[in-house]
């Protein structure tokens, strides 16, 4: 235990109402903190409030570090859209290099604008807030204007190298089968609650995430699951919010080139109630951690922890798990393989606990979600040899891949098609190499179509971490490069294809995994097709 947290008491101490479905609350306490309540009312803060008794924002309450021109504050009532459509009252965003700066003035003065909000002092007579950052003050307009919509419901962020798309599913799912409406946010997809989507821009954040969960909370939803991009909270992006708790999946990134790493920055915006669900195989997040001085509870496949998850069996495409919790061990099975999917399973079971839910119940829950598209994703068809798609993105998660698939394979080869991402950098394609001549019988690179252009110069990359250069297969075409693997590969034989599309779209890398699936149906569709036969005549 960390931090004197008793999870027998856990923070989730009246969970009895999410069984009710006119229940309007979800409590987050424990023994040594305060109550505090979700979707039954949220409170603002204590001390200067940030909107008077007119109805009006302060934006010297709402961004105290910011510096005033021509005014020491501003009052305004909602923001304007634009400069040209305000209304009296309305506070203008100015952002530079996107708009002229003189009509801007012109028309916000014309329209009663109460003032400009900007990153450099404008030639106008009219109130004026300087920021450093445009987009980062504006997420903490927004959450102001729209009530603070985090600290209506539960906010789980979910940070790490490795396994933050899966371990956020298994949470919603979890707090789904629980009966407690959740939202999620992903790289893969989103809800708020009530519609799924895969989305055609990246993940949100900053003012846009600010509106993702007020929607959230208007669709009455107790918990919103939120993915959390490295770059994004090293850049303060998630600065507005804050979080109940926060899950480290895979090593986290705890250095950064310059400034706080993503987890310190996190950690920034954990609430004063908060907790943090950790690994304790990560010595580096533990060591981060504990030096913020944050309530944890801990997880591990390898390690002691709180909760731990070990793999008793894995083959066939299904592990069977043991997990421990205090005197309790309880078995479960899951068709998501490998260790790495254990710590992921292990870190949803935890926050499960946190909620008072029962660990036969949590097992039984979180292993009703059987397949997360390109984690790990099995294609299987008698007769055929077994493909497996898995995103790839980074060294450790190829090698978790590949070590995993290898440790199932029934005596047949595995086989690894893997596309070169344009982006990647000549070290980590030469790691690529190595770790697929590690762990393959039989390695083929192919590319991507946008990173077709750069397949010679990836492949020479690729070449450079191996030893044997001639137990590759270099095929640019993405597509010929699976049909033939299928057409060369026996039916015991088990094809990984790494697809390397982490860095697009939610709804582009569904479109990008349901093409490759249509290339591997159809060519498995020409092997059983019948061949004609001869008939022999004279």
């Amino acid at each position: 235990m960390r931090h004197g947290i008793n999870l027998s008491k856990t923070l989730a101490s009246s969970m009895a109402d999410v069984s009710d479905p006119n229940s309007e609350s979800v409590h987050l306490s424990d023994s040594s903190c305060s109550t505090k309540t979700f979707l039954g009312g949220g409170e603002f803060g204590s001390g200067e409030q940030a909107i008077d008794g007119a109805g009006q924002l302060s934006l010297r309450h709402v961004l105290p570090t910011s510096r005033f021109f021509a005014g020491n504050n501003i009052q305004f009532s909602s923001v304007a859209d634009a400069a040209a459509t305000a209304s009296e009252g309305d506070l203008v965003v100015y952002r530079i290099g996107e708009m002229d700066p003189s009509k801007v003035v012109a028309q916000a003065m014309a329209r009663g604008a109460a003032g400009i909000l900007t990153e450099q002092v404008l030639p106008c007579p009219l109130p004026q807030c300087i920021v450093a950052d445009i987009d980062s003050a504006m997420a903490h307009v927004t959450a102001a204007t729209m009530d603070h919509p985090d600290r209506k419901l539960l906010t789980i962020g979910v940070l790490g190298s490795a396994g933050k798309t899966t371990t956020s599913l298994l949470i919603s799912n979890l707090f789904r089968s629980c009966g407690l409406r959740s939202a999620y946010l992903t790289d893969l997809g989103e809800s708020d609650g009530i519609v799924q989507t895969t989305s055609t821009d990246t993940v949100q954040s900053g003012a846009p995430l600010v509106e993702w969960i007020s929607t959230a909370a208007d669709s009455r939803c107790k918990a919103a699951i939120i993915e959390i991009n490295d770059d994004d909270a090293r850049h303060g992006h998630y600065d507005a919010i804050e979080f109940d708790l926060i899950v480290v999946t895979g090593p986290a990134s705890c250095k950064g080139d310059f400034g706080p790493s993503s987890l310190q920055c996190i950690l920034e915006r954990l609430s004063n109630d908060g907790v943090v669900i950790s690994s304790a195989d990560d010595t580096q997040s533990m060591d981060t951690i504990r030096d913020s001085q944050a309530r944890s509870v801990t997880y591990g496949v390898r390690k002691h922890a709180d909760l731990s998850a070990k793999i008793i069996e894995q083959s066939g495409g299904m592990t069977t798990l043991m997990v421990t919790y205090q005197n309790t061990t309880a078995l479960m099975e899951t068709s998501l393989c490998g260790s790495a999917m254990a710590a992921n399973h292990a870190a949803a079971i935890l926050t499960g606990l946190l909620i008072a839910q029962p660990l036969e119940e949590i097992l039984e829950k979180v292993s009703q979600l059987r397949v997360i598209p390109g984690r790990g994703q099995r294609l299987g068809e008698f007769g055929q040899a077994t493909v497996v798609l898995d995103a790839g993105g980074s060294p450790e998660r190829v090698s978790d891949c590949l070590r995993t698939q290898k440790s199932m394979k029934a005596g047949g080869r595995l086989w690894c098609v893997l596309a070169i991402d344009g982006d990647d950098s000549p070290e980590t394609l030469a790691q690529y190499g190595n770790l697929m001549e590690r762990f393959a019988d039989n390695p083929v690179v192919t590319s991507t179509s946008s990173s077709k252009p750069k397949f010679l110069s990836g492949s020479h990359a690729i070449l450079d971490g191996v030893e044997k250069c001639a137990a590759f297969r270099l095929v640019a075409d993405r597509k010929r490069a699976i049909e033939w693997t299928i057409s060369e590969a026996r039916p015991e034989d088990t094809i990984v294809v790494i697809t390397s599309e982490r860095q697009n779209t939610a709804h582009q890398q569904r479109v990008d995994l349901n093409q490759i699936t249509k290339w591997i149906e159809n060519a498995r569709a020409e092997l059983t097709a019948e061949r004609p036969t001869l008939k022999v005549v004279g």
